[in-house]
């Protein structure tokens, strides 16, 4: 299941919830009012080891064009 982040319109708690899908019917778990699905940032962490003995970090790297 996705792990989706959310804000309440009424009272602005900021919550995790994990929903079976997109288009879940979410509701605030403090005030039960309706919420907005926000845009949550994501970062990938590279091994600092690897760089420092010469093997090449392939793993992806963090989007700086946005």
């Amino acid at each position: 299941m996705p792990l989706f982040e959310y804000i309440c319109n009424k009272c602005h708690f900021r919550f995790d919830k994990m929903v079976p899908r997109w288009d879940a019917q979410v509701e605030c778990p403090k005030c039960h009012g309706a919420v907005t699905k926000l845009m949550s940032s994501f970062a990938v962490h590279g091994s600092q080891k690897s760089a420092a003995a010469g093997i090449p970090d392939t793993a992806p790297k963090m989007c700086t064009n946005c």
